[in-house]
């Protein structure tokens, strides 16, 4: 934790000053109701980037993990009876299970065989939400789902309690990212083979990527069904898969702090968009999914490694070309002090 303050403490102060601050400068409870989707979205994007960005394992079915935390949770506390705090432990637990099977049996895929392996997984669980109708509520969903219980039940309550966990997950994820762990998952991301060399067990390592990033989008998905009281299986699809790949590339996959910087800006765009679409009622539609797609290619094509870490490499050669000069002038002025002595 030292080491990781050391590195990101600027940066980590800076986050809670803007998380803390941001509900005063927004009082308008639809400007929290914004912060608490961007917070539910932060958490399975950063899970999302442990899992492509380190791990190098690409999953099109991420929207699944969520569906199956969400309805874990919302099963468990409405026709159980159980307190959702219950509701959000099994919201993980279901979801990493799942995401162990699917990691067990996918694990000798790559690239594209991967994606369409992981397409079909999110496919079969929001198909099977649909027609398992006695427990999930089938087309219809689910109502009555109760708020989780901290500090009230109010948006601001709310708000805090999920950007505390984001917190807790970009710690995590942080300080993974520079342990041995995060090492292993750097090289199996250059190549597998190589990794293999070193005596890393890539089998067990993607495995594990595959159950964090699983457990992180569950227990979102968990949060997400108590805040919202009501379910159904649409947002569990593809298009909510597109989305959290959109804002993992757009911020950066190797950067957790761009998975953060662009689920955000991405939250912002869907609202506007929603706005905008009031007051143009040609832009209504799946309008969103057309403009994510063309940020996904621009991104692609233009800035392949993604916003921050585009940031931080001309940040760095800044710095470096200032060093440089003002190594030049010191040097500069050593040699006129010297003829001067002469």
């Amino acid at each position: 934790m030292k080491q990781l303050l050391e590195k990101w403490g600027k940066g980590i102060g800076i986050y809670l000053a803007l998380m803390i601050v941001f509900p005063f400068v927004m009082p308008d409870e639809y400007y929290r109701s914004v912060g608490i989707i961007i917070g539910l979205h932060a958490i399975v994007t950063i899970g999302l980037c442990l899992l492509m960005g380190l791990a190098g394992q690409i999953s099109l079915g991420q929207a699944a993990f969520w569906g199956l935390g969400a309805y874990t949770s919302a099963v468990l506390t409405t026709k159980y009876g159980l307190s959702p705090f219950v509701g959000l432990v099994a919201s993980a637990i279901v979801p990493g299970l799942f995401a162990f099977l699917l990691g067990r049996a996918i694990a000798g895929l790559q690239g594209y065989y991967l994606a369409m392996a992981t397409l079909a997984f999110g496919y079969i669980v929001q198909i099977g939400i649909t027609e398992w109708e006695p427990v999930t509520g089938g087309a219809s969903g689910m109502i009555s789902i109760p708020q989780v219980p901290f500090f009230g039940d109010s948006e601001l309550s709310m708000y805090y309690l999920i950007w505390a966990l984001v917190t807790c997950v970009l710690l995590f994820s942080l300080n993974l990212m520079h342990s041995r762990v995060g090492r292993a998952f750097r090289a199996i991301h250059k190549s597998e083979i190589a990794a293999t060399s070193m005596g890393v067990d890539v089998r067990k390592f993607k495995l594990n990527a595959f159950v964090v990033s699983g457990m992180f989008a569950g227990i979102s998905g968990g949060l997400y069904a108590h805040y919202m009281g009501i379910l159904d299986p649409q947002p569990f699809g593809l298009h909510e898969s597109i989305k959290f790949l959109t804002m993992v590339v757009i911020g950066g996959m190797t950067s957790i702090w761009g998975a953060l910087i662009g689920t955000v800006l991405i939250g912002f765009i869907s609202e506007g968009l929603i706005l905008l679409s009031e007051v143009i009622p040609g832009l209504q539609g799946d309008v969103d999914t057309i403009v994510f797609g063309g940020i996904l290619v621009l991104i692609v094509m233009f800035m392949p490694e993604g916003l921050v870490p585009r940031i931080r490499s001309a940040y760095e050669k800044a710095q470096a070309k200032k060093a440089k000069e003002t190594a030049a002038k010191t040097q500069s002025g050593e040699r006129v002090e010297r003829k001067a002595a002469t």
